[in-house]
């Protein structure tokens, strides 16, 4: 099968360029040509081209208002779809599924549009079951509220989970970890990953608030946050404050190459989606958090298998420092047989053939409709 695979954000970092990039690899061996947005890391392109070299890349420009390189950008499509002979177009989000849905009407393809997220500067809600037929979410939540709020019918969704690389993501002694990483083996620490953007990066300024809880007890933990995004100066400031107040208790890094050994690193961590599954099969406990809001809290083995069906974005408890603060304590006390129990069934249900598969499944299906 022949895949566009339409990404019309620039390809950085991110909860969606990780997904895609996994896709790509479970893909294989089908043709697959990948459409980024201009202003793209070129380095993590040229990553992405040496891991898969029979990948062809193209950047267009789908933002901004120039017209005249949208409509270049989108001639550029039509001849691809047509030279190529593509069968199918798998949009990634909102935007890109526009575009998708404009190439089917010039050129009769069909296409896909995958939701990573709740699309929260969408507006005309209403406008998108009637544009998009056939919908692929990453999680339940957001098979809910593409119905409750967008009224797509529950027949055009597809929930298919995030598949893992499990030959890159696999536990590796932590000592080893943490002398590679020039961290002190008896460090307690805290790891947490992700984009700070207003929504996931709030979720750092929570962490600190049950870290200075814990402080006001007697009770200290190393914290290191990875990320980069528009929050992270007000994120910075309040690691400073408790750093004076306290000590160099938080570290706060830019986006690493090699997150793996991080993982491996670190004691536990604290995060949602491909983060916290990713780290689950490096055998190392995680409490599931993606807002401000409310959260899952520790992963067991017990809940385990629901937390992966909403993607680690659950209502279960309400978020506040004493509650996190609860929930660093006992995820501390974890003990290794549950991580291994835990981590077994990421590796059983959660692979990049299965999620790949599943995707072929809904492209097979449109194509024979």
């Amino acid at each position: 099968m022949n895949i566009l695979i339409l990404f019309t954000q620039p390809w950085r970092i991110g909860g969606a360029e990780t997904h895609v990039a996994a896709l790509l690899k479970g893909l294989f061996p089908n043709k697959i040509i990948l459409a980024v947005n201009e202003g793209s890391d070129k380095n993590k392109l040229e990553q992405l081209q040496k891991e898969m070299p029979n990948l062809k890349i193209i950047q267009i420009q789908s933002r901004g208002a120039n017209i005249f390189k949208w409509r270049h950008s989108i001639k550029l499509l039509q001849k691809i779809i047509s030279n190529e002979h593509i069968d199918i177009i798998s949009a990634q989000q909102r935007t890109a599924g526009i575009w998708a849905w404009r190439l089917s009407k010039s050129t009769n393809i069909k296409y896909t549009v995958t939701m990573h997220d709740p699309w929260h500067r969408a507006k005309f809600k209403k406008l998108y079951p009637k544009i998009f037929p056939q919908m692929i979410v990453v999680s339940s939540n957001l098979s809910n509220i593409l119905q409750e709020q967008y009224a797509f019918p529950k027949k055009s969704i597809t929930l298919i989970n995030n598949g893992i690389d499990f030959s890159q993501f696999k536990p590796m002694n932590k000592v080893l970890a943490r002398n590679e990483l020039q961290i002190q083996n008896d460090d307690k620490i805290i790891l947490h990953v992700s984009r700070m953007s207003n929504v996931k990066g709030a979720v750092s300024l929570v962490i600190i608030d049950a870290l200075e809880y814990l402080a006001s007890i007697g009770i200290f933990y190393k914290l290191i946050i990875i990320g980069e995004g528009p929050l992270r100066h007000k994120i910075e400031e309040k690691a400073n404050k408790f750093n004076q107040k306290y000590g160099n208790y938080i570290t706060i890094k830019n986006f690493v190459k090699d997150i793996t050994i991080w993982y491996n690193a670190t004691d536990i961590l604290i995060g949602e989606g491909r983060v916290a599954i990713e780290t689950l099969s490096c055998e190392r406990p995680v409490i599931a958090i993606r807002n401000t809001n409310n959260f899952i809290g520790l992963i067991t083995d017990k809940n385990i298998e629901y937390a992966c069906k909403i993607n680690f974005d659950g209502k279960d408890k309400q978020v506040d420092k004493y509650q996190m603060a609860k929930e660093i304590e006992q995820a501390f006390k974890t003990d290794e047989k549950t991580s291994q129990n835990i981590a077994n069934y990421v590796r059983a249900n959660l692979t990049l053939d299965k999620m790949a598969q599943s995707y072929l499944n809904v492209f097979n299906r449109l194509l024979k409709n």
